[in-house]
Formats: C-alpha cells, structure tokens, sequence
C-alpha cells in the first residue's frame, strides 16, 4: 500500500475527517517520520518529523501536494527554558480545527498558521521530551505552524517551544503557497484550516 493510502487509512481508523472536495488541502505532521515515509527514531532536538499536505483528485484518490522536515515537539532550549512553569508544550496526538492565515514572530514576522481555537498540549515538567505520564492541558497557547529559520537537522534550538515547525524557510513558503489554494480559504480569508498530528510509528507498511 502506497504511503498517502496508509496515512489516509490510518486517519479512518481514528475517526478524523479527511476532505476530499476539489483542491480541499488535508495537513498533516507525521511524528517520527521519514519523507519517504519510513519511522525513524525520533530523537530529541531534530527536525525527524513530518509535515505534509494532500488531496484528492477527480478519480477520488489521494496525492501528496508536497512533504517537508519538520517538528513536532519543542527542543532541548525550550525543555529546559520553558514558557510556562507547567513546563514545554508538546502537542498532543489527534486532529484539531485550529489555524488561521496571519503572521508569527517578532525577530522574523512572516506569514504562518496561527492557533485561533483550542489544541492539548502535555506538559513536560519533568523535561524528559516524552508524554508518557505528562499532565493535559487544553487552550490558546500560541501552537503557531511557522518556519525554523533553516535550523541545522540535528539542532531545533529555539525554533520551537511547542509550535508545529517546517525547518527552512523555502519550504515553509512553498507550504504556506499551497495550503492558500484551498477553496475554502480563498472564499473566505479568515478560514481556520485543521491539521492533523500522527505517531509516524502507527503508519504501517
């Protein structure tokens, strides 16, 4: 089975929508994941996950539109200079109507996704860089999807504190491009667009 089948069958098995209307463009980071869609290790404090986006096409299957180095998680800076005293965020696995077009940063404003409604995050107190026993919590916590600032693979640095981040900015333009083709985002500017976040490790061969 083809890489997008796998992922699209996998978020059948979670009961998360897929939209499969003309040019609707589906977001998704794949955590531990390779481009070529194999898992990798995961390892703290690199650009090993996934972004992507798909859709559909007139015979009803699903295309890559373009898939790019990523993360999901926040690196060793913010694990160990958390934003809150609960500790660093690290997005919770599951699919959330969230984003909107606007702009993200103050060292770099550029044009990014930025969170307008609710996602959980869990907290990492312990600063172990793993979920595993960390307290939920849902809210507005500024979960931005933005550029890493071309990052070194092996060094998010402060690229992220918990935001969903491409790692340069070519391909975070090139991802912003695309989303912005969507139907329903050029009917209605203020469109908020969900994403969906995987265990890469669950996208089986």
């Amino acid at each position: 089975m083809s890489f997008i089948n796998r992922i699209v069958d996998r978020m059948k098995i979670e009961n998360f929508q897929i939209f499969d209307k003309p040019k609707e463009r589906n977001i998704v980071y794949l955590e531990g994941c390779n481009p070529e869609g194999t898992p990798n290790k995961d390892e703290p404090n690199h650009f090993n996950d996934l972004r992507m986006v798909f859709e559909f096409n007139d015979y009803g299957d699903a295309e890559i539109l373009g898939g790019w180095q990523a993360t999901t998680e926040p690196g060793y800076y913010y694990t160990d200079n958390p934003m809150n005293r609960k500790g660093a965020a690290r997005i919770a696995f599951g699919q959330y109507k969230a984003w909107q077009v606007g702009i993200h940063g103050y060292s770099e404003p550029h044009e990014s996704l930025i969170q307008v409604d609710n996602v959980r995050v869990h907290r990492d107190y312990n600063r172990d860089m793993i979920r595993t026993g960390d307290l939920i919590e849902p809210g507005l916590f500024g979960i931005n999807q933005h550029h890493g600032f071309d990052h070194p693979v092996n060094d998010i640095y402060t690229a992220s504190a918990g935001c969903l981040v491409g790692r340069t900015r070519h391909e975070h333009k090139t991802f912003m491009t695309i989303i912005k083709q969507d139907p329903r985002y050029k009917a209605n500017p203020d469109f908020v667009f969900s994403t969906t976040i995987l265990d890469g490790s669950k996208i089986s061969s």
